[in-house]
């Protein structure tokens, strides 16, 4: 057959040649990603080919390095300026590169209009291409059923060569509606396709879709043999990793953090033929490798040796503790009672976690949060806590000490009402109780399903209008007869009421919170504080409830270190002795009520302690025995 010498029809032919080198070339780019440049060996041979033939056009191959390496503005400007020059053997190809990159842009309309465009142009041979771009668009407009319909044509598309790449995305499709066994489906289509070159990333969707349809066996599979593909990139390892953890922890979907439901989520994202991979995956999953690390370290730590131990772990109170750096010298905090290795933090504000790691407690020691009302002095570590012990329970089949239980929530009707956990149906800890604000009601933890040692009985006390509903409370302590074996009573933050030594009369300690006191009530007995003890109300709780110890706290450091002198004033006005500043690493054995000598660490009957100043201004006291005192 004799060939035409016609330049026009030599030009036509080398143009529909170059088709081939173009797709080739755009699936390599795009697999590269960001890392992709023009070295690329697909990228090269299809630009020789252009300049050999000169044919330029070389705008198709420069967009879609543009794209790849995700500057898909700078590649849509360079297709903008070549539309009216691009030949008509091309111009499906061009609209197809240009609805790529719109799609990208999040242009989803305009995505579509290219994509309908390159799939009518005339010698475009990537009909399935466009389909499958139009289907994609579809996908993230989030018009599944459409998205779905589309896929299903590619696949009846003969020839088409990335059937694998369909798959998958119809896998993600069916994930998204719900349709978990025909997204498994799907995605085993997708890792059986020949050729298919990012089974990882399918595989961790399959897993993911097993985990929905409770099949954990077939997802643990799934997720190890994505771990064992040799093309598997970071973000989808620390996906993957994430199923692991999940099956191994027993998780449900539900009880994921908003992190790890992200991660699990984004596992079945789409790995399109024409889509490059963002680079945050690749970050997160840094952060995720990181973290992952530490939590082995911090798993294999043991716990503290301490049992049967009030911790006081606050120093000053309010929003003078935020007001220096790291080591700052006014830390907030809270409190931790460790009663026959049940742990209840009480008021966890701000700086807790840090103190109470300081004292080398461990978070699988926690097994209650007590929180009496919603100011962030009291309860800003909730979050924190709840977040440390999520990520301890999902790896309680690791922890080679005690491996954590799911834990128990007290809190007052202000502080449920303001926080919000990121989990749909928690696993790792229990139904809040809310305390009720109206006659006290005893809860007993004992016959609670955690069945922890102790009861709780909530009173509401008057702390201002903005939480109406603080609270105080009285725990018992119980013997492994159910008897109490000691009793604490803590007011939180309130002001004098008359019913208030009424609820805890009859307490073994006492910790009472006085805040700074008024200049007025120091001049004036008959002056009260509102919203806080203050000075003469703190002396009438003393008097009229009597404990055996009485611990004060919640200073205020605005103006003064007054902490030794309140508390031997309150001594003389209140005439009981039984009174210590509440400091920071103060350590109580109970129900002895021995207090842990700052410098030998030995117990020591709380009479015979000798409370020393700080040696720095606002630092902490030192709780020292006899022996410990320099005569």
């Amino acid at each position: 057959m004799k060939v035409s010498s016609d330049p026009s029809a030599k030009r036509h032919r080398k143009l529909l040649q170059f088709r081939k080198l173009f797709w080739k070339a755009r699936r390599s780019l795009l697999t590269s990603g960001v890392e992709s440049d023009a070295a690329d060996e697909a990228y090269s041979q299809a630009l020789k080919f252009i300049h050999e033939n000169n044919l330029g056009v070389e705008a198709l191959l420069d967009a879609s390095l543009l794209d790849a390496q995700q500057k898909p503005e700078a590649g849509l400007q360079v297709l903008n300026e070549c539309a009216s020059s691009m030949p008509k053997e091309l111009r499906g190809h061009f609209h197809h590169a240009r609805g790529v990159i719109l799609r990208h842009l999040s242009r989803y309309d305009e995505a579509l209009v290219e994509a309908d465009k390159a799939f009518k142009a005339e010698n475009f041979d990537g009909h399935a291409y466009a389909l499958f771009s139009r289907a994609l668009t579809l996908g993230e407009m989030q018009r599944t059923a459409e998205a779905i319909d589309l896929y299903h044509k590619v696949l009846r598309e003969p020839g088409f060569r990335y059937r694998g790449d369909v798959w998958h995305n119809l896998g993600v499709s069916y994930g998204n509606i719900g349709e978990f066994q025909k997204a498994i489906w799907a995605f085993k289509k997708a890792v059986r396709s020949q050729g298919y070159d990012t089974p990882g990333l399918t595989l961790t969707g399959l897993g993911f879709s097993y985990l929905r349809c409770a099949k954990t066996k077939e997802a643990l599979k799934a997720f190890q043999a994505a771990l064992k593909s040799p093309e598997i990139d970071a973000a989808t390892q620390a996906r993957a990793r994430v199923g692991i953890s999940q099956v191994q922890a027993h998780l449900g979907f539900g009880a994921l953090s908003q992190d790890d439901l992200a991660l699990a989520v984004s596992a079945t994202a789409p790995s399109a033929v024409e889509s490059a991979e963002s680079p945050e995956p690749a970050l997160i999953a840094k952060i995720k490798d990181a973290g992952d690390t530490q939590y082995d370290k911090y798993l294999n730590r043991p716990s503290s040796d301490r049992n049967d131990t009030f911790s006081v772990l606050r120093g000053w109170s309010s929003a003078v503790t935020l007001m220096e750096g790291s080591e700052r010298r006014w830390r907030g905090g809270g409190y931790f009672l460790k009663w026959r290795c049940c742990g209840i933090v009480i008021d966890p504000g701000f700086d807790f976690l840090r103190n109470f790691h300081d004292a080398r407690y461990h978070g699988r020691e926690v097994d209650v949060v007590a929180v009496t009302h919603n100011h962030p002095d009291h309860n800003s570590d909730l979050n924190a806590i709840d977040d440390l012990r999520y990520e301890l329970y999902r790896r309680r089949t690791q922890d080679p000490y005690t491996p954590v239980r799911p834990y128990l929530l007290f809190m007052d009707q202000d502080t449920q009402t303001g926080t919000k956990f990121g989990y749909e149906a928690p696993e790792h800890h229990y139904e809040p109780i809310v305390m009720p604000s109206g006659f006290p009601q005893l809860v007993d933890a004992a016959k609670h399903p955690a069945k922890l040692p102790f009861r709780l009985t909530p009173f509401k006390v008057n702390h201002g209008a903005d939480v109406a509903h603080a609270m105080g409370f009285v725990v018992e302590l119980l013997d492994k007869r159910n008897r109490c074996s000691c009793r604490i009573g803590y007011t939180g933050d309130t002001e004098f009421f008359p019913d208030l030594a009424s609820h805890l009369l009859n307490c073994d300690m006492l910790i009472a919170h006085i805040s700074q006191p008024g200049m007025d009530e120091l001049i004036d007995d008959k002056k009260a504080k509102s919203l806080h003890l203050g000075y003469r109300g703190t002396i009438r709780l003393l008097q009229e409830s009597k404990p055996k110890l009485a611990l004060i706290g919640e200073f205020w450091a605005g103006f003064s270190d007054l902490r030794i002198d309140l508390v031997k004033a309150l001594r003389v006005r209140s005439g009981f002795t039984g009174i210590l500043p509440a400091g920071l690493g103060l350590h109580i054995r109970l129900p002895s009520l021995e207090i842990e000598c700052t410098q030998c660490h030995k117990p020591v009957p709380f009479e015979r302690i000798r409370v020393s100043p700080p040696s720095d201004r606002f630092g902490d006291l030192s709780y020292l025995c006899p022996d410990c005192v320099l005569s």
